[in-house]
């Protein structure tokens, strides 16, 4: 008989981006502000470092075009597979921010930051990426 594990979702990571250069975790969108990603399970310290990755991506692409970027978050929360073994079946990233003008721009550079995301595109589970405004 196959172990099988109950539905978990894990709450979203937050890696907030200054627009200075400044960068903070948090595991609520409210919650208190940490210089360092959680710690205390690694589950979690995997979602930041998505977070954190896409963010730095981001960075890297709006550099590369020229754009100025303003302060905006990046959140991943996972959800666990129900099977063995076990690991995360799927995890679901937003980056909200105001990040140009023009929406179709702002996806544009949110793709391309995904594209070169080391960490997302090292991962063998579904990964979806949604920009909203801030």
């Amino acid at each position: 008989m196959a172990a099988t594990f109950k539905p978990k979702r894990f709450p979203p990571v937050f890696v907030f981006d200054d627009g200075a250069g400044g960068t903070t975790f948090a595991t609520s969108e409210t919650g208190e502000r940490h210089s360092h990603p959680p710690n205390d399970k690694p589950v979690l310290t995997l979602l930041a470092a998505v977070s954190q990755c896409l963010q730095v991506s981001l960075r890297m692409v709006a550099k590369h075009e020229g754009v100025t970027l303003p302060a905006f978050d990046v959140s991943a929360g996972g959800e666990k597979a129900i099977d063995m073994p076990g690991r995360l079946q799927s995890i679901h990233c937003l980056i909200r921010g105001d990040l140009a003008d023009d929406p179709e721009e702002a996806q544009r550079l949110v793709a391309q930051a995904k594209e070169i995301c080391t960490v997302s595109n090292t991962l063998n589970c579904e990964i979806t990426l949604e920009w909203a405004r801030a």
